[in-house]
């Protein structure tokens, strides 16, 4: 059973509701008959509530994509894979981790920071990434390439196992940026915070000049980027650069979310948040530091007392494992840290988090000759 706007539904009762509404013209529906199998998918995925009939065509892949088959497909597929990949609950691949996958199918190219996945000789891409998506609890992906896996798995799934093992190259590569197949039709991006947005192209590649400025803003690019659009978040501070959560690749799913590995799918603004935690927290290290000195009784103006009152309101709070309570305690301590200087977290994502990159792939809809 499915539940839209309150009301109950079965399969066939839903389907019959959109074939209905396409059949008004000026309501803006499309009817595909793709939604026939994609409707048992999504419920298999666990998504059977939903508030209006607008958000199940969404869900679907439908509504935005016109008549175009394969745009239907690629956009309800970028959707289901990326809850599929999530829903099997792979390992986050963060630095120093050694790389999990399937044996049979693939094998690591490369050390550290440049290993890479390579498809065995004989192995069908189209299989591969499949089996990514189905048993991606055997994986370990970090945020980029979980956005590549999306890709791949979508595209896949959109055009058949015949079409997707015809049309990529060989050797098939899975990387965190520029696997087999996936190349950038348009790529927004600036390298600071404040800084213009320059656009980044085929043709800019090929004589390789500088970008030229793009007339757009954070909000316009979050706006037009197509589902299956890959999203970064910037975190300026000084203590993430480096680190595993310096950034988030996220992939843009058709209702206007983000998909990303490990922190799943939020808005725009809880992406921001999500991101803005990890390097908060890691100012309790600094707050550890102090509350040992003022312990021993070597700090200037905490007392022995005060740390150890102070010591048990952290572990209790560690205890509980509430993130956002624990960075909201730290930011309340922020003195006893060398360096966080913002009262609470809006604070901090509002000064220091922003929209990095957006790039479009060649395999879009929006880029296509197949809309």
């Amino acid at each position: 059973m499915f539940t839209v706007a309150g009301r109950q539904y079965t399969g066939q009762e839903l389907l019959a509701e959109l074939r209905e509404s396409a059949a008004d013209e000026e309501s803006g529906v499309v009817w595909h008959d793709g939604y026939v199998a994609a409707l048992p998918e999504l419920a298999q995925a666990g998504r059977t509530v939903f508030a209006s009939m607008d958000a199940v065509l969404l869900g679907l892949g439908g509504c935005l994509t016109g008549s175009s088959t394969y745009a239907y497909a690629y956009r309800g597929q970028v959707d289901l894979t990326a809850r599929k990949i999530l829903a099997g609950a792979p390992v986050f691949e963060n630095t120093g981790r050694a790389k999990a996958y399937s044996l049979p199918n693939w094998v690591q190219q490369g050390q550290g920071d440049d290993a890479f996945l390579q498809l065995r000789n004989g192995r069908s891409p189209y299989d591969a990434v499949r089996e990514l998506a189905d048993d991606s609890g055997a994986w370990t992906l970090d945020c980029a390439t979980f956005v590549q896996a999306v890709q791949l798995g979508a595209w896949a799934a959109a055009v058949g196992k015949a079409e997707f093992d015809r049309s990529v190259a060989r050797p098939f590569n899975l990387k965190e940026h520029g696997s087999t197949g996936l190349t950038h039709h348009k790529l927004w991006f600036r390298e600071s915070q404040g800084a213009e947005y320059r656009l980044r192209t085929p043709a800019t590649d090929r004589v390789r000049a500088q970008e030229p400025v793009a007339d757009v803003d954070e909000q316009k690019l979050l706006r037009s980027a197509p589902p299956g659009s890959r999203v970064a978040f910037v975190n300026a501070d000084p203590k993430a650069e480096g680190s595993d959560f310096e950034r988030e690749n996220t992939v843009k799913l058709p209702d206007g979310t983000y998909a990303s590995h490990p922190f799943g799918i939020l808005s725009a603004a809880a992406m921001k948040h999500a991101l803005a935690l990890q390097t908060v927290l890691r100012y309790g290290d600094e707050i550890d530091v102090t509350l040992k000195r003022a312990a021993a009784g070597k700090h200037e103006s905490i007392t022995p007392d005060q740390a150890r009152s102070a010591q048990t309101a952290l572990d209790r709070l560690l205890a509980a494992g509430d993130r956002t309570a624990l960075a909201a305690w730290i930011m309340e301590h922020r003195t006893w840290t060398e360096n966080l200087l913002y009262d609470d977290l809006d604070e901090y994502v509002d000064d220091l988090l922003y929209l990095g990159e957006v790039e479009i792939y060649t395999i879009t809809p929006e880029t296509t000759d197949r809309q």
